[in-house]
């Protein structure tokens, strides 16, 4: 494996600010129409999520108090998800036990061998867990075809997500973390963990964050294509394989796909006394080059 809006502009580095900006200003000027937009999620004060589904394992009359809008006078808000000790818990045989809440894009936004480009802001809440924790706030997932699980008498591990952005607290940093991992073998039972890819870089509990996203997932060694930014950062790029070859989830066609599309939220190693919430907001999604937009313009110069 290789590595090598808001768009709020004040998060880009100061220096992309000054080189290139005419171009990039030219291209913003031709706006390309995204896939998919987060804002009606909060266009009122409740949640409106029928594009977007919520963790399974989650009971249905905690709905109303892990996923809200709060709203400050009349201006929309982000979307706000809180976890609580035992919510959508698993006992997790094998491994450490975990709980969630989540939303997950119904919509197939990400795709094998085709590109995807979206992009997002989110906001850690305080207080937050300061102790090294498995804390998820992305992912996008291959799982493993159901009757080749240890758990079912197969032979394989159960998936892990092929990319995640985590943001547990790290010691290195001594704070919440942003780090980008990524998992893709053509032998389910090659190692049980994901690569590190970019990170630690500490966050700020109270702060908006801002994240892009470029990826073209392949099951092909060397085919696939991945880079993230964080407030302008570069992560290096990826280009290894990413999911499941011949394990992972297929149609009925058999062909791969990815049936846990982007999720949303917080899934963490399960921690008994402590509440988390994160916010997000100004979630967008394409299936062509945004570079017509003047944050992407100015990322690629990054690049």
């Amino acid at each position: 494996m290789s590595t090598s809006h808001s768009p709020s502009l004040p998060l880009l580095p100061a220096i992309l600010l000054t080189a290139g900006l005419a171009a990039a200003a030219a291209l913003y000027a031709q706006p390309l129409a995204p896939v998919q937009v987060f804002d009606a999620v909060c266009a009122l004060s409740t949640p409106d999520l029928a594009d977007w589904r919520i963790s399974g394992g989650l009971a249905r009359e905690a709905w109303v108090s892990r996923i809200a809008c709060p709203r400050a006078g009349d201006a929309p808000q982000a979307l706000r998800i809180e976890v609580r000790p035992g919510d959508a818990y698993d006992s997790s045989p094998g491994d450490l036990p975990n709980e969630r809440v989540e939303i997950q894009a119904r919509r197939e936004l990400v795709r094998f061998d085709q590109p995807a480009w979206y992009r997002f802001r989110f906001r850690l809440a305080a207080p937050w867990h300061a102790q090294t924790n498995r804390t998820v706030i992305h992912q996008v997932k291959q799982n493993i075809e159901s009757k080749l699980e240890i758990a079912n008498g197969g032979h394989c591990p159960s998936a892990n997500p092929f990319f995640k952005i985590e943001a547990g607290w790290r010691d290195e940093v001594a704070a919440p973390a942003f780090v980008v991992k990524t998992r893709g073998t053509d032998n389910c039972r090659d190692g049980l963990s994901g690569i590190a890819v970019c990170g630690p870089w500490a966050l700020r509990t109270g702060q908006w964050h801002q994240v892009h996203v470029r990826i073209r997932p392949s099951l092909r060694e060397g085919d696939s294509d991945l880079q993230v930014w964080l407030d302008g950062r570069a992560c290096p790029r990826m280009n290894g394989r990413l999911g499941y070859a011949d394990a992972g989830r297929r149609d009925k066609e058999g062909r791969p796909f990815i049936d846990a599309q982007p999720r949303f939220g917080i899934y963490r190693d399960a921690l008994p006394n402590t509440v988390q919430a994160i916010e997000f907001a100004d979630l967008v999604f394409w299936h062509a080059d945004p570079s017509s937009q003047l944050a992407w313009a100015l990322l690629a110069q990054t690049d």
